[in-house]
């Protein structure tokens, strides 16, 4: 066995152990799920305070907006895909949240 053979043997053997440790997105045990499911659990509770301090200088009461905002932000949790749409949210998915969450009001 050459020099060469004895060290590359070694890392092609540990390199699949390697990256099944890392997992897919969808695994919240690898480190992408993990970030992905802490930003989402996050992301409800940033969304709805925001929304609230948003409508608040609109002049909207904390006990009118926070319904609301509680409602766009599940609405919202159910369609937008992804973290990058969460952080930029499409306009045709804000206006349906919308629809949803106020109605006729």
């Amino acid at each position: 066995m050459t020099l060469k053979s004895r060290t590359l043997l070694p890392t092609i053997l540990v390199l699949p152990l390697v990256l099944s440790a890392c997992g897919s997105a969808d695994d919240e045990n690898s480190l992408t799920g993990a970030f992905s499911k802490g930003f989402d659990e996050s992301w409800g509770t940033e969304f709805v305070a925001g929304c609230v301090t948003e409508s608040k200088k609109a002049g909207a009461t904390e006990a009118d907006a926070t319904p609301i905002c509680n409602c766009l932000a599940e609405e919202l949790g159910k369609s937008l895909d992804g973290i990058s749409e969460k952080m930029n949210p499409p306009e045709a998915k804000l206006e349906a949240a919308t629809e949803i969450c106020l109605g006729d009001i």
